[in-house]
């Protein structure tokens, strides 16, 4: 008797240590990753860029001290001269968001880019154009040069998932081609530091293998739809990788589609953490954001918000960073609202807020009409705050047009325009009438600032 009980518990502790170990593949297994990427896969391509570094050096003496003593007597154009083209190449990944062809990328995986090339799971292999990019947020969007209809991924709401979900990453790889890559959602909210000059607040964190050449490629749910971009990993680490959540995107998306580049829009709030010696000296409880500023006629002084109002929540999601407010309002576009529950002298009620432009230098004179497809406006203390540039003489490129000349060169919204064939392009009327005196045909040179550094980009046009 005694030997039957312990062969049966033995076997039930065997079925059910077996049901314990076979969960997780009936659930989470290949079958379902497998679903994913066959569902997916199609609308990933893999991204080639080439950059071509011009320079130039002087054959004359074959000596460097008189090299450099007499180079400038001679003709740049006259066989003295040699012109040597470096291609810089580049590799990365994209997801294509709409039938036309439309993909979502990285910008630092196309930034600089004279040419891009896209290839398809099939080996389709098609030229692409910039229809926009944003530095600040890492992302851009290409156009895939093309009239074919082409299989698309669909963004889905990465404010939903949960630490510990299931995703899958797809890209390319030091190059190698597509690649699925499977793993979990190891955290939300991430602080990353890309470069001295931008950080970013609200990564996705991955155990899903990211390696060069992922960048831009898509971070999926179990569902098959885009939650992230993939865009970073941690060189000394192992098994983290972090992606942009597409939430956070959407709304840059629609910016880069319609506008060429990122529209600022905000509430004019201004807010700032509280702390316990801030919350004892105001006589209040240390919860949520205290605000300190609202702008003159903006919708949030229009909606009632005033300095010394506490912001607990924006639509239902509690406040106690800083970045949360503003992880909130720059979702929205110009237009959409924002519920804010606010506690003034104790007592809490809702605001409804509307989000507005914030872009500098909305309504002052801009040039359009041109065959580059750039909108520029004047330099301005408010432009070059906005994009950080020097305060010169020159005029801003503040919009480019999708599929255009300049989109294609990859001129880029902040630049500076400071002369087109040598005649100098003070302000938007001298670039118009400069513009006028120019043909689509033959040489084209720029002289431009960009972050702060002088370039000279030349161009064969009508070839």
């Amino acid at each position: 008797m005694i030997k039957k009980l312990i062969l049966t518990s033995i076997l039930i502790v065997f079925v059910f240590s077996s049901q314990i170990y076979s969960a997780p593949a009936d659930l989470f297994g290949t079958s379902l990753i497998a679903d994913v990427a066959e569902k997916v896969s199609p609308a990933v391509v893999s991204i080639e860029s080439v950059q071509y570094v011009r320079t130039r050096r002087f054959q004359g003496f074959q000596d460097p001290f008189f090299d450099r003593l007499f180079e400038h007597f001679f003709d740049s154009e006259s066989d003295s001269f040699r012109n040597n083209v470096i291609p810089k190449r580049g590799s990365g990944s994209g997801v294509i968001i709409d039938a036309t062809g439309n993909l979502l990328t990285n910008q630092h995986v196309i930034s600089d880019a004279d040419e891009i090339q896209v290839t398809l799971q099939d080996g389709k292999k098609y030229k692409a154009s910039v229809v926009g990019q944003d530095k600040e947020s890492d992302l851009a969007v290409l156009k895939i040069e093309s009239t074919e209809s082409f299989p698309y991924a669909v963004l889905g709401d990465s404010d939903k998932i949960r630490v510990g979900e299931w995703v899958a990453a797809i890209g390319n790889p030091f190059g190698l081609g597509i690649t699925v890559t499977a793993g979990v959602i190891s955290a939300k909210g991430r602080e990353l530091s890309i470069d001295r000059n931008r950080t970013f607040r609200n990564f996705i964190q991955t155990d899903a293998s990211i390696n060069p050449g992922n960048s831009g490629g898509p971070l999926l749910s179990t569902n098959g739809e885009v939650i992230g971009i993939n865009t970073a990993i941690i060189p000394y680490g192992q098994g983290i990788g972090f992606a942009i959540p597409v939430s956070s995107a959407k709304k840059i998306i629609k910016d880069l589609l319609s506008f060429g580049t990122v529209r600022q829009t905000g509430t004019g709030i201004s807010v700032q953490e509280l702390n316990e010696a801030l919350a004892e000296y105001l006589q209040i409880p240390m919860e949520g954001l205290l605000v300190t500023e609202v702008k003159e006629n903006s919708t949030g002084m229009k909606s009632g918000i005033s300095p010394g109002d506490v912001l607990l929540s924006a639509d239902g999601k509690k406040l106690s960073k800083v970045s949360e407010f503003m992880e909130q309002q720059n979702k929205r576009s110009e237009g959409e609202f924002m519920l804010l529950e606010v506690r003034r002298k104790g007592k809490t009620s809702t605001v409804k807020v509307s989000v507005q432009d914030f872009t500098p230098a909305r309504n002052v004179e801009k040039s359009e009409k041109n065959f580059l497809g750039v909108v520029v406006q004047n330099v301005s203390e408010e432009l070059c705050e906005y994009y950080g540039i020097p305060l010169i003489e020159g005029v801003v490129i503040t919009a480019i047009k999708s599929r255009t000349l300049a989109a294609s060169i990859g001129l880029q919204p902040g630049d500076i325009i400071r002369e087109i064939n040598g005649f100098p392009t003070g302000n938007v009327q001298t670039f118009s009438k400069v513009m006028e005196k120019i043909t689509p045909k033959g040489k084209l040179i720029f002289n431009i600032v960009r972050n702060g550094v002088s370039q000279i980009l030349m161009l064969q046009l009508g070839l």
